[in-house]
């Protein structure tokens, strides 16, 4: 009798998109977790360098590789992956980034803690190209387990909750209720996905720092020309978030919005007139203005930015000043 083969726990996705520089380091620390019960799908979305010849010279039983024969983009491939996967937790991973040892065993370990949430994510220190620590979570007073409230309040303050797909794990019950990614997306599919779970699920955090970002000049999230396609789609998702909250709390989530996450976009919508980039600072004004009233904005702008001189450059998947606030 053939022995029953013993399905994983775990299911890690890695989509791969000329990442040769990085995606070694990045499949090592995967395949050197302390949990080992684990199916690594990788997929390879037409990759020009030798990214697919690295991948397609690996040897582990854990592993299934697919290939694109033209490029589809990073919510295709996680949608692809999500339906081959067999595992009821889903880790989301990225060819830039290093788990540590542990981050596989303490994410099994947290959810078998919480089962009733959708997905989790967790504490993550900043490197740079060489791999040297560049930025570390301040103490980071997020509770454990966030319910939708909070997690409404912390998406109009920073946008996404998790700040990056690769320390995030999704539960496949909460895929069941939610659905797939949204592949019309190019930056914000993720931000999408966090809101739609949290509308019928508990989010968790662990604290634990799990994973090293990598912060690097190629990232699509750092090119200045999908400043705009970011605004229009993060508008998109803030738009369903409006649609499921309470009057109270769309009136509470519109001054934080106003105070915080769009006034990094007026900003940069200034910067782009002050640079000389008419057109492009005029794309900013419309975008805004079909999502709130610009004078409003503009009178925000001026209290935060002019008077009380707050700062937004470094606003993006930090929500530690706002759950401070919170808790006095």
């Amino acid at each position: 009798m053939m022995e029953e083969r013993i399905k994983p726990g775990i299911s890690i996705l890695l989509p791969v998109y000329n990442g040769f520089g990085f995606v070694e380091t990045s499949v090592s620390s995967i395949l050197k977790q302390s949990f080992s019960n684990f199916e690594l799908l990788i997929i390879d979305d037409d990759s020009t360098d030798n990214s697919l010849k690295y991948l397609l010279s690996l040897r582990d039983e854990r592993i299934r590789i697919f290939t694109n024969k033209e490029n589809k983009g990073l919510f295709f491939n996680l949608n692809f992956l999500i339906q081959k996967c067999e595992a009821p937790l889903i880790k989301l991973w990225s060819q830039d980034d290093i788990m540590n040892n542990c981050c596989i065993e303490k994410i099994i370990e947290f959810h078998k803690k919480h089962p009733q949430i959708g997905f989790s994510y967790s504490g993550r220190d900043i490197i740079n190209e060489k791999g040297e620590i560049i930025s570390t979570d301040f103490i980071d007073m997020t509770p454990e387990i966030v319910d939708r409230p909070l997690h409404s309040k912390i998406a109009f303050f920073t946008g996404s909750i998790a700040g990056n797909i690769s320390n995030v794990t999704i539960t496949k019950n909460a895929l069941k209720k939610t659905g797939l990614f949204d592949e019309s997306m190019k930056i914000s599919g993720d931000f999408d996905m966090w809101v739609r779970i949290a509308e019928n699920f508990p989010i968790g955090y662990i604290k634990d720092h799990l994973v090293q970002l990598r912060n690097h000049k190629g990232q699509l999230s750092m090119q200045k020309k999908y400043y705009i396609n970011h605004l229009e789609e993060d508008f998109k998702v803030y738009q369903y978030l409006l649609n499921y909250l309470s009057e109270q709390e769309r009136i509470e989530g519109k001054t934080i919005l106003r105070s915080h996450k769009l006034l990094f976009y007026y900003t940069l919508m200034l910067k782009a007139f002050f640079k000389g980039s008419i057109a492009k600072g005029f794309d900013f004004l419309k975008t805004l203005n079909k999502f709130d009233n610009f004078w409003i904005l503009s009178f925000y702008f001026f209290k935060n930015r002019i008077i009380f001189r707050k700062r937004f450059a470094n606003m993006h998947g930090d929500n530690t000043e706002f759950i401070k606030s919170e808790v006095k």
